[in-house]
């Protein structure tokens, strides 16, 4: 498989795993790295269609979840500028959000996955809704919490994005991608930062590939689900449970349905629908990295960025049963590290990057800051053919490139 793009030579271990992130069939990656400031790997391999065009090191890619940290990074340069305050009610920007319980809810707490408002799919019948913003925004305003408010984490996978959006909306004045392009896009250089794709830039998009079997289950009703796990043994009882959590807070009515329309790139869907490349991503958190500051631009202090990457939330939530370490808007990236004898070989166990923050998306992207390596990284796919067992390439990215840091520095 060709790979295309400019490593450093201290980086040329990247062209391997690019190459091992793209799928033998139809698909493509790109990654990009950031180290102390300076671009040191943006490479590709792969195809952006089903008819073999090349998957270029600049191509978009629709990366879904990753756009939380690009939103949580826009939050940042907002509280950072004065004009946000985390410890704020939501309400006192977007009044209308106080009804039905919803009062009292901070902007800390909703950046958090703590206000208890994740439950897409019971407040929607379609996820076509969601390509309305005012209309979200009205539902939303609707809403009534799962749970009392800062009393548990539940990943607010798809609400948080208008929860949060709206916020910065109001508190700025200006539409959510005019936000992207005037805090982040424009004064870092980007040429690949979307939320709310402009339909121009439509054809630079790599096809969205979903394999048939994920796409039947995207397409299944969430009642129907939990019902199916509730006639089993009573033992389930609980285990049914968080699967209804996970259901209603991940998987919207009829999401494979709309997943392929156009319009999923065109609305502006901040939880969901990012479409970047792999530079813009690496570049944006190659600026946290160093302390919100790149080639003299400055996103945020040092100390606000301290403040967004201080741990929110316990290990395990009720959305997703995985040790995620939550911040105000970031996750923690999971690479490898600790070498451990296993017989005649060795494992790789641990996570040698404990203050890393970042956000992954469904479907294998994802982009992190390592303060400690001064490290931005970045990949972006268009496939789900992710590597058994699971989705890992994310893992072995961040590992790969840690690595080479490492070995640079040594």
């Amino acid at each position: 498989m060709d790979v295309y793009g400019y490593t450093h030579p201290d980086f040329r271990s990247l062209r391997e795993m690019v190459r091992w992130c793209a799928p033998k069939g139809a698909g493509g990656a790109a990654i990009a790295v950031y180290h102390r400031g300076e671009l040191v790997a943006e490479v590709s391999a792969g195809t952006r269609d089903r008819k073999g065009t090349p998957f270029e090191p600049d191509t978009l890619s629709l990366c879904m979840s990753t756009g939380k940290g690009v939103m949580a990074t826009l939050l940042h340069v907002l509280v950072d500028r004065g004009m946000i305050e985390l410890e704020a009610p939501v309400a006192k920007y977007w009044p209308e959000f106080a009804q039905n319980g919803k009062g009292s809810i901070t902007v800390r707490q909703a950046a958090s996955h703590r206000a208890g408002l994740y439950s897409i799919g019971r407040i929607i019948e379609s996820s076509e809704e969601m390509f309305d913003w005012d209309h979200m925004v009205q539902v939303i305003e609707n809403m009534s919490p799962v749970h009392t408010p800062d009393t548990a984490f539940g990943y607010h996978a798809w609400t948080g994005g208008w929860v949060v959006g709206e916020v910065l909306r109001r508190a700025a004045g200006e539409s959510f991608p005019a936000l992207i392009k005037r805090y982040l896009a424009d004064p870092l250089g980007l040429d690949g930062l979307y939320i709310g794709l402009p339909e121009s830039e439509l054809p630079r998009v790599a096809e969205f590939l979903i394999p048939k079997i994920p796409r039947k289950i995207l397409q299944g009703r969430p009642r129907g689900v939990r019902a199916r796990v509730r006639k089993t043994a009573s033992m389930t009882v609980r285990i049914s449970s968080a699967i209804g959590h996970a259901v209603d807070a991940m998987i919207p009515p009829d999401l494979g349905s709309v997943l392929g329309d156009p319009r999923w790139l065109t609305s502006v869907i901040p939880s969901g629908n990012g479409v970047f490349n792999a530079r813009s991503l690496a570049r944006l958190y190659g600026a946290l990295s160093l302390g919100g500051t790149i080639d003299d631009v400055r996103l945020m202090s040092p100390a606000t960025l301290a403040e967004a990457t201080t741990d929110q939330n316990p290990a395990i939530g009720r959305v997703i049963p995985f040790p995620l370490r939550f911040k105000v808007g970031y996750m923690r990236p999971i690479s490898l590290g600790l070498r451990v004898p296993c017989g005649k070989s060795q494992l790789d166990l641990g996570v040698p990057s404990p203050n890393a923050f970042g956000h992954f998306g469904f479907g294998g992207s994802g982009a992190w800051a390592d303060p400690e390596r001064q490290l931005g990284v970045a990949l972006v796919t268009n496939s789900f053919a992710g590597r058994i067992p699971g989705d890992l390439r994310t893992v072995a990215v961040a590992t790969a490139a840690a690595r080479a840091v490492d070995r640079r520095d040594r």
